[in-house]
């Protein structure tokens, strides 16, 4: 009997012995991460322009009634202006040959009323040939007496900082409207043509 009992407190021993525990490592690379893709270059932008304006954009209302306007009774045509391309905005276009290959253009309008008065104008003017804007006493200071045909006007002269372009406009009111003659272009072609355009203006008839 004895033996029997030895028997079985061993395998009651080894019955009862907890099932055995399974440890679980994390096994950490020491191996540096791979790198980021690089993000896509960003393309350069390009400095902003100086601030041009944009050509004047009249109403439909304001294109019928500068229609209705006859056309002037121009004197007469100086040495080395062409007659341009017609124009539906226009009254007459002239192109205009300088020295040295260089040329312009001199383009006539007319809108009724002030079209923006005088600083808007010639500010706009302005940007056509990258200049800045002006205040209106500098705009008035700059003014230069003209005529068309007998009419008072205001002549405004300018040059773009570079030296390359030139305007030379007049402005002159007249019954209700204002005419507009605009010589723009190369400033060697608009310089040697001042003379010649402030004569021919004063040759002229408005209607």
């Amino acid at each position: 009997m004895r033996p029997l009992l030895i028997l079985s407190a061993s395998l009651l021993a080894f019955g009862c012995k907890p099932a055995p525990q399974v440890a679980r490592y994390e096994v950490k690379s020491d191996a540096a991460p791979a790198p980021a893709a690089p993000a896509a270059p960003v393309a350069a932008q390009p400095a902003p322009s100086p601030a041009v304006a944009a050509p004047m954009v009249a109403p439909a209302s304001m294109k019928a009634e500068a229609a209705s306007f006859d056309a002037p009774k121009w004197g007469k045509l100086p040495t080395g202006w062409s007659v341009g391309p017609e124009n539906a905005m226009r009254k007459a276009t002239w192109i205009v040959a300088g020295p040295d290959g260089t040329k312009a253009e001199v383009a006539v309008t007319v809108f009724p009323g002030s079209v923006g008065g005088l600083t808007a104008n010639v500010n706009r003017w302005r940007g056509q040939i990258g200049l800045a804007p002006a205040s209106g006493d500098e705009i008035a200071a700059s003014a230069k007496p003209a005529k068309v045909g007998g009419l008072e006007s205001q002549r405004f002269v300018m040059v773009s900082t570079d030296g390359k372009k030139g305007l030379d406009a007049v402005m002159t009111p007249h019954k209700g409207a204002t005419w507009f003659f605009k010589m723009s272009g190369d400033a060697a072609a608009v310089a040697a043509h001042g003379a010649a355009l402030v004569a021919f203006l004063a040759e002229s008839q408005l209607p």
